[in-house]
């Protein structure tokens, strides 16, 4: 009887372990941790893919919002498309909207097969006008790998101020990984409450020392 009751315990086990693994595959998509803001006014939103046969990027869709103000523009310049990378490199450009909001958010999000190791590092140049914006890399979250460990995801959110009209990604993998997915989103907004009590004390500060 005993070992009846062993044998059944050890099979509900077993079960919910696999029930678990398939859970988690399941749960293991190229959009994991997409962000609140994506399909707000002022936002835009783009994946890349791997091209199938090579280490390439292909540009798989894009989507912007516009808002009601006839002043907002999206800036001309495209999305890049293929994306070919150069000893782990890749560089990747999106155009955003060039409008007087005061701050910009962008979340990236990384998909790579190869080495589970993070990218060796990830950064942002953007253009406001003629002005040089470098993204402030605000948070970076855990790696995520598949049940296989064939796969691993991060997402990383950075900050621009002042806003800028669109943004370089630069990316720097591991010597012996793939980038499989990229997406990114952003959105023009203006800071956060806490944000504006920063800069306002910055400011007082400022002033004490003039």
């Amino acid at each position: 009887m005993k070992t009846q009751i062993k044998n059944q315990i050890q099979t509900i086990v077993f079960a919910a372990i696999i029930g678990m693994v398939f859970l988690w595959s399941g749960a293991f998509g190229d959009d994991f941790a997409p962000p609140s803001y994506r399909g707000n006014p002022l936002s835009v939103q783009a994946e890349w893919q791997l091209l199938a046969g090579t280490n390439w990027l292909n540009l798989t869709q894009s989507n912007t919002v516009d808002d009601t103000d006839p002043t907002t523009v999206l800036s001309p310049l495209p999305f890049s498309t293929p994306v070919q990378p150069s000893g782990g490199a890749y560089q990747l450009q999106l155009p955003n909207w060039i409008d007087q909001l005061q701050i910009k958010y962008m979340r990236v999000q990384l998909t790579w097969q190869g080495s589970l190791l993070p990218p060796i590092s990830i950064a942002s140049q953007a253009m406001d006008g003629v002005n040089s914006i470098n993204g402030a890399l605000t948070y970076v979250s855990p790696l995520f790998t598949d049940a296989a460990m064939i796969k691993a995801q991060q997402y990383f959110d950075f900050t621009f101020q002042p806003n800028p009209d669109f943004e370089r990604i630069n990316i720097l993998m591991q010597p012996d990984s793939v980038l499989t997915q990229v997406m990114v989103d952003t959105v023009s907004t203006v800071p956060e409450p806490a944000t504006m009590c920063l800069l306002g004390l910055g400011g007082l500060l400022l002033r004490r020392k003039k």
